[in-house]
């Protein structure tokens, strides 16, 4: 599965299920205003009863900026309540997501995982049909923000062939940086499409970004900012 930016990814439920939705879709708790707390909002959108799981899971991003959702790390540092909600059509419920972990120095990401589980549903000739096991599942971001300034370093540059280069940057500031935002000057020429957008670079990534050009680059020629 593949996380979009600021986006929970769904996955369509079978027609015998329930359906349900979640809001917002980033959770964002400002540790440097002494926030621990965050609040998700999850409604009931069609079909039948439904129970949702919620857990929060490490979030971890490839050097091309794309979600690692294979292989989830549970982090034990937030509390939810409650973990585990019925809904019924037509109902909604408030969530709360509280961080209890050591007040952050830099930014941190994370993933709150939403899950539908399994209902029996009604009795049927004398037995009890259970669901299908196609059920929704949202990723929705939640971030600690510290306050703090991000900005990238210049790490390497290389060719890679096509008439493209490719640059590695690190984020070695305490403010998350985000890219998708950001443009490239090299030798006062402004490069505005490039790789490497997809989903902002936390305090400690490093990002791959490509783009045309004829030559590798060296520190003093390549800058990355705010467009």
């Amino acid at each position: 599965m593949k996380l979009r930016y600021f986006l929970s990814l769904l996955c369509f439920a079978g027609l015998a299920h329930g359906a349900f939705s979640i809001s917002p879709s980033t959770i964002v708790i400002k540790t440097s205003m002494g926030e621990n707390t965050g609040w998700v909002e999850l409604a009931h959108t069609g079909g039948g009863p439904l129970a949702v799981e919620m857990a929060v899971y490490e979030r971890l991003l490839d050097i091309e900026g794309e979600a690692l959702t294979d292989s989830l790390v549970p982090n034990k540092d937030f509390v939810i309540y409650p973990s585990e909600v019925i809904l019924y059509p037509g109902e909604s419920a408030r969530v709360q997501i509280m961080y209890k972990g050591k007040r952050p120095n830099a930014d941190m990401a994370f993933l709150l995982f939403s899950k539908e589980v399994p209902l029996p549903l009604a009795e049927e000739q004398g037995g009890v049909q259970m669901g299908v096991s196609v059920l929704m599942n949202y990723y929705t971001i939640l971030a600690l923000e510290t306050g703090n300034r991000g900005a990238l370093t210049f790490v390497s540059s290389r060719v890679i062939g096509n008439g493209n280069i490719e640059v590695i940057v690190e984020n070695k500031s305490r403010g998350r940086v985000p890219v998708d935002k950001w443009g490239i000057t090299v030798g006062g020429q402004r490069i505005t499409s490039f790789t490497g957008t997809k989903n902002s670079v936390m305090p400690g990534q490093q990002r791959r970004i490509t783009f045309p050009f004829n030559r590798a680059l060296t520190a003093k020629e390549f800058s990355i900012g705010p467009n």
